[in-house]
């Protein structure tokens, strides 16, 4: 059939087919053409392509049989990279080799009634050698494809993973840029102080090349960030994984108030029991020997008595007094009175303690200063700060103090409270304040008190308006700010 087409047709073909095989983008496209240029040349009843395991890759025509003669001249082609021509029955096979630098990539198969003359096989061996070059790129193109499809397909669940968790989960370069980040972070909206928290983190994991821990709080709620370096590509990056954990740190603070209303019961309890169990023993003692006793005796073990009920009596007040807080019953009498004087009048009213302790009582301001309160609670108050300055006062100190110094600013009245005691460490400056709360060993039962004085002291502070704070250094002393709005001084 070749010596029947001009050598213009023969370039027309050539050119078309290669045309057709470079613009193939996939294997499938590419064996059409080679099998359509085949019919060009051959006048076949049946064309089917082989792979190297003998499998069809593609049909074209009658369905051929192949039998096991068949398939071991198939072979031998495919081993020796060289064409066959062989009858079978009334017809011929003419088997090519798909070939590619010594590579075999399949074979085709074509049956005919003629024979090929050397020219036309040899064309037709070019032919297959040209499908060859493109079917190996295709099938590495494919391969590609296949590869980035699972990698994508990869990709995309392990997306769906990490979207799924609870965490905000984000990868940082080195230039502190995002590049990936799971739903959860990408929704995130969290404030400018943990955007640079987290911005610090990571250049400090990338600094030191080591897991990096950070807790913080914003607004009600709490997070836990985690920084780890990793490696992708040769390249540092770092993950940084952020957890919101408020419902454990609410079970946790839940925890610690369930511990400290035990420890507060207990504390209650010895309280409670040291002014009773001094009554009742007087009071047994007066029973059992009233004949026999003095009336120096007698009165020395009533005025016992009464002390210790009014100890007992300020117990039971402080304990209504956080109750009405709590449940914010309580309700102000305000008076416009002398802020000085009262404090005068309530450091005399505890001099004899402070007497016991060997503390100096001084009060720094002498001036009157005038203000609109409740004068009862407002006592209560001083009563209870000054009483700590004298209760936690160092036991082997040899000067021993407690200074109140008042000073009028603008329209706010400051107090100020400071001692030379035992001190405060820094952790529990805002944790006094709260309910229940002890700062371990430093108030422990050696010291009298329900442990509720600054809570109380706190809540009434700012019942009127105001606010307190301390700043205090173990082993240097403490100093009790109380800031309180003049009113209307009518």
């Amino acid at each position: 059939m070749l010596n029947q087409i001009s050598s213009h047709r023969l370039y027309s073909l050539l050119s078309s087919f290669i045309r057709e095989i470079m613009n193939a983008t996939e294997p499938d496209l590419l064996l059409d053409a080679l099998m359509k240029i085949f019919q060009r040349f051959v006048d076949c009843e049946s064309i089917v392509v082989l792979d190297n395991d003998l499998n069809v890759k593609k049909i074209k025509g009658d369905t051929a049989e192949i039998d096991e003669d068949l398939k071991k001249m198939i072979q031998w082609v495919m081993n020796n990279h060289s064409p066959m021509s062989l009858p079978k029955g009334d017809a011929m096979i003419h088997i090519f080799p798909l070939v590619k630098a010594g590579k075999t990539l399949g074979v085709l198969l074509a049956w005919s009634n003629e024979e090929i003359v050397v020219e036309t096989s040899e064309l037709l061996r070019t032919f297959a050698f040209l499908s060859a070059v493109v079917l190996e790129n295709l099938e590495l193109y494919s391969s590609l494809q296949r590869q980035h499809m699972a990698l994508e397909a990869t990709k995309n669940y392990m997306q769906r993973i990490l979207d799924s968790f609870p965490q905000h989960i984000a990868v940082f370069d080195q230039d502190s840029r995002i590049v990936f980040a799971n739903k959860g972070y990408s929704l995130s909206s969290f404030g400018e102080d943990i955007a640079s928290k987290v911005t610090q983190l990571v250049q400090k994991t990338f600094l030191t090349g080591s897991r990096q821990t950070l807790e913080v709080e914003e607004g009600a709620n709490f997070y836990s960030i985690v920084a780890e370096p990793i490696e992708y590509e040769g390249q540092p990056q770092v993950l940084l994984v952020i957890t919101d954990v408020t419902n454990t740190k609410e079970v946790e603070r839940l925890k610690a108030i369930d511990q400290l209303k035990t420890e507060f019961v207990a504390n209650i309890s010895h309280e409670l029991k040291t002014p009773l169990a001094a009554i009742k023993a007087y009071a047994e003692t007066i029973l059992m020997s009233i004949e026999m006793l003095d009336q120096q005796t007698l009165n020395e073990f009533v005025q016992i008595i009464y002390k210790e009920s009014q100890h007992l009596e300020s117990i039971l007040e402080g304990l209504l007094d956080f109750s009405k807080l709590e449940q914010r019953m309580m309700t102000l009498e305000k008076t416009t009175f002398d802020l000085t004087g009262l404090v005068r009048e309530t450091m005399r009213s505890i001099e004899e303690l402070a007497r016991s302790k060997q503390v100096r009582l001084e009060l720094l301001t002498k001036e009157p200063v005038l203000i609109r309160a409740d004068q009862k609670r407002i006592k209560q108050v001083i009563t209870n700060l000054v009483n700590n300055g004298i209760k936690y006062s160092k036991e082997d100190s040899q000067e021993k103090y407690v200074r109140v110094r008042i000073e009028r600013k603008g329209d706010k009245v400051l107090i100020e409270i400071s001692d030379n005691g035992l001190g405060i460490p820094k952790e529990y400056h805002e944790k006094v304040f709260e309910r229940f709360f002890r700062v371990g060993t430093v108030m422990d039962h050696r010291v009298e008190g329900t442990g509720l004085g600054l809570t109380i002291a706190k809540q009434i502070v700012e019942l009127h308006g105001g606010r307190i704070w301390l700043e205090s250094e173990p082993n240097v002393g403490t100093t009790v700010f109380v800031e309180l709005p003049v009113g209307d001084e009518r």
